[in-house]
C-alpha cells in the first residue's frame, strides 16, 4: 500500500499501512554529542541526561525560541520535525503519501506549522484526520459517545456526534496528569519498595534510575491480571530483586483515577447514557478501567492499537485521488455497522413503575459533613452553593473550585429519608455518578460539587434518649 498513517499523539506516535502497524515510538528528543536522538533511543536517556531531553515539543508544537527545552535547539518544531523526518526516512520513499492523523487540540496555527515540517521531510500528504473521529469505527445508537485518550502530560476527551457519520467536537484537556507523572509516581513506588525489601535506592544513581523505568512497563502490564509480580534489576554486578504487590503500586494512582474519573464525568450529557471508547493507551493502565465503570449508565469500549491510524487509512482512500489540498477531516463515515448489544437506556436501567426502596430507619442519613463539621438536616433544606442563600441555611463552596452554580443543590428530610436535588448548570454528583434531578442519599455517600471539587459526606448519628 502507498499511502502511510501516521498518528500524532507524544505517547507514542504511531506509524501504520495496510497491513498494520509498523512501528510506535514515543514523543522523545535527546541531545548527544551535537546529534538529536528520538523516540526510544531518547526515551532511553531521559533519567541519564534529563536536561538534554525534551518530551514536550508535541504538546507545545512552537517555532518560538527556546520552546524546546533543549540547550542549542530553536524551537519545539525543530524537534519535532526531526522525529518526523528519521520516520519518514525508515517507512516512506519514493511513491508514497501519508495521512496525519492528529490531536484535536492543534489550533490553526499548529496545524500550518505541522503542515510545513511534513514539507521540510518531503513527505506528500494527502489529509489530516481527527484521531478520535479516525478511531470511531461504528455508531452506537441511543447514547452519548465519548472518545478518551492519554498523551504524556494529559488526558484528552472529545465529544462524537453521531448521524450518516461521526463528526468530532472540539476536544476537552484534563493538564497535570498523563503517562509522564503516572510513571514518576509508579517509579517512585518501585524505588521505596527496592529501599525496604533490599536496603538498595535505585535513584542514588541515575543509571539505576533509568533501569527502574525500563522495565516498570512490563511489571504494570502483568499487574493488570496479577496480585504480585517481581521486578529485578542487575546492576554494579549485583542483580536485586523484588515483590511488587499491586494494591501498594496501583494505590498511588488513586487520586489521579479520581481526577479522570471526574473529568469523564463532566462531559455527561444529562439523561444519556453513554458509551465510552477508550484508547489502547488508557486500557493499558492498571486499575483506571475498574475505577471508570463507577460511572452510571456507560459502557467502557477498549479501542485496539491501531484504531485511529486505520480507520484513517480506510477513510482517506474513500476520497479517491488526492486534490492536491490538504484539508482536516473531522466528519467521517462510519466503517462497521451499529453495535447491536449496545448500553442500557435509563429507562431500561432504572424502570418508571417500579416502586422506591423502603428506608431503614434505623441506618438512615442524618448529617452531612462540610471540612469536618457535621450539619444536621431536617425537612428545612440545606443549601449548597457559590453564595449564601437569604434566610436560609446554606454551605458556601469558595472560589477555588469551578463549576459551582450560585444556587448549586439542596439536601433535605422528606419521608424519612434525606434526599439531594440538583440546581445546577453543571451537574451534582454523588459517588461520582451525576444526580438527575433528585436522588436518596445513604450514609458514606459522598457528594462532590464543582472542578476539581468540594466533597462532603453523608453520614448517620443515632439519636440517645438519654445520658
Amino acid at each position: 500500500m502507498n499511502t502511510l498513517a501516521i498518528e500524532i499523539n507524544d505517547a507514542g506516535l504511531t506509524v501504520a499501512d495496510g497491513s498494520g502497524v509498523l512501528a510506535v515510538e514515543p514523543g522523545y528528543a535527546s541531545m548527544e554529542g551535537g546529534k538529536c536522538l528520538t523516540g526510544a533511543t531518547a526515551y532511553a536517556q531521559a533519567r541519564l541526561r534529563p536536561r538534554q531531553t525534551s518530551n514536550r515539543y508535541w504538546e507545545n508544537l512552537s517555532l518560538d525560541p527556546e520552546s524546546a527545552g533543549i540547550e542549542g535547539v530553536g524551537s519545539s518544531a525543530e524537534l519535532a520535525y526531526r522525529q518526523l523526518d528519521a520516520l519518514w526516512s525508515r517507512f516512506g520513499g519514493s511513491g508514497k503519501q501519508a495521512v496525519l492523523v492528529v490531536p484535536g487540540h492543534y489550533n490553526r496555527e499548529q496545524l500550518g506549522l505541522l503542515l510545513g515540517l511534513v514539507q521540510e521531510c518531503r513527505m506528500p500528504v494527502r489529509a489530516m484526520v481527527n484521531a478520535a473521529a479516525a478511531a470511531s469505527a461504528r455508531p452506537w445508537p441511543g447514547c452519548q459517545l465519548v472518545h478518551l485518550d492519554v498523551h504524556l502530560h494529559r488526558f484528552s476527551a472529545t465529544g462524537l456526534r453521531q448521524g450518516d457519520g461521526v463528526a468530532a467536537d472540539p476536544e476537552e484537556a484534563l493538564n497535570g496528569i498523563g503517562l509522564v507523572s503516572l510513571m514518576d509516581l509508579w517509579a517512585k513506588r518501585v524505588a521505596e519498595m527496592f529501599v525496604l525489601q533490599t536496603r538498595f535506592d535505585p535513584f542514588h544513581r541515575a543509571e539505576s534510575e533509568q533501569l527502574v523505568y525500563d522495565r516498570l512497563p512490563e511489571s504494570l502490564a502483568a499487574l493488570h491480571s496479577d496480585d504480585d509480580v517481581e521486578l529485578g534489576l542487575t546492576f554494579g554486578g549485583e542483580e536485586r530483586i523484588v515483590r511488587l504487590d499491586r494494591k501498594q503500586v496501583l494505590g498511588v494512582a488513586a487520586g489521579a483515577w479520581r481526577a479522570v474519573v471526574q473529568f469523564v464525568a463532566q462531559q455527561r450529557e444529562p439523561g444519556a447514557s453513554l458509551t465510552l471508547q477508550v484508547s489502547h493507551r488508557v486500557g493499558r493502565l492498571p486499575g483506571l478501567e475498574s475505577e471508570l465503570k463507577r460511572l452510571d449508565d456507560t459502557r467502557i469500549v477498549t479501542l485496539p492499537r491501531d484504531a485511529a491510524v486505520m480507520g484513517a487509512l480506510v477513510c482517506v482512500d474513500r476520497l479517491g485521488s488526492a486534490s492536491g489540498q490538504v484539508k482536516l477531516l473531522k466528519r467521517l463515515p462510519w466503517r462497521l455497522e451499529p453495535e447491536r448489544d449496545g448500553p442500557l437506556t435509563v429507562e431500561e436501567v432504572e424502570p418508571v413503575n417500579e416502586p422506591p426502596p423502603v428506608p431503614d430507619a434505623e441506618g438512615a442519613a442524618t448529617h452531612v459533613v462540610h471540612r469536618g463539621v457535621a450539619l444536621p438536616v431536617g425537612q428545612s433544606a440545606l443549601h449548597i452553593g457559590r453564595e449564601a442563600v437569604n434566610g436560609r441555611r446554606t454551605i458556601v463552596i469558595d472560589d477555588q473550585h469551578q463549576a459551582v452554580s450560585r444556587a448549586h443543590c439542596e439536601v433535605a428530610r422528606r419521608d424519612g429519608e434525606l434526599r439531594l436535588k440538583d440546581s445546577s448548570r453543571f451537574g451534582t454528583f454523588v459517588n461520582e455518578k451525576r444526580v438527575r434531578g433528585e436522588t436518596v442519599l445513604r450514609p458514606a455517600d459522598v457528594i462532590r460539587v464543582g472542578s476539581p471539587g468540594e466533597e462532603l459526606q453523608v453520614i448517620s448519628v443515632e439519636a440517645h434518649d438519654g445520658p
